[in-house]
């Protein structure tokens, strides 16, 4: 069964509600899911035993047991070195076992064409980090929209697991 890890920003409720609502739905999909905010061991806010290695270990463990890296578009850190280091096994280590990085970037500003009579501040379009993109499209591809997202993994599931 192809196992997706969603890595993407987690910190504030309403990141954490479209974490949970992301890995239901992929569940939903016949999809095995690892996300973080579930993970108890390493999230749970009230342990004082917690450390930034204990964090990436489990991390770590979890990127190396997925087949498939969910990359929510963000200035996230910490879904940044994911996805980088997810796409190295893809790419160098076994390209069968890990599939590749897939993104999200719902962010409605992308819908917004350029202006170039308004430069720099006033010019209203998003800008997303053109390595990131190019990345993303040399591995499973960049979606704005969660369903097409959906339909891509369902394709990936089918055609890992050989149905």
């Amino acid at each position: 069964m192809v196992k997706v890890y969603i890595a993407g920003p987690m910190f504030i409720e309403s990141q954490i509600d479209y974490n949970l609502m992301l890995a239901n739905r992929i569940r939903e999909l016949g999809i095995e899911v690892y996300c973080p905010n579930e993970n108890a061991e390493i999230n749970d806010k009230s342990r004082r035993d917690i450390t930034g290695e204990k964090i990436y270990k489990h991390d770590i463990d979890e990127l190396r047991a997925s087949n498939v890296l969910l990359c929510q578009v963000a200035d996230c850190p910490g879904t940044n070195w994911e996805a980088g280091y997810f796409d190295c096994l893809s790419k160098e280590v076994n390209s069968d076992m890990y599939v590749g990085v897939i993104g999200l970037s719902s962010d409605i500003r992308l819908k917004t064409p350029p202006d170039p009579q308004k430069p720099g501040f006033d010019n209203q379009t998003m800008y997303l980090n053109q390595f990131m993109v190019g990345g993303l499209k040399c591995s499973l591809g960049l979606f704005y929209d969660k369903e097409d997202l959906f339909k891509k993994l369902v394709a990936l599931r089918t055609k890992f697991d050989g149905e």
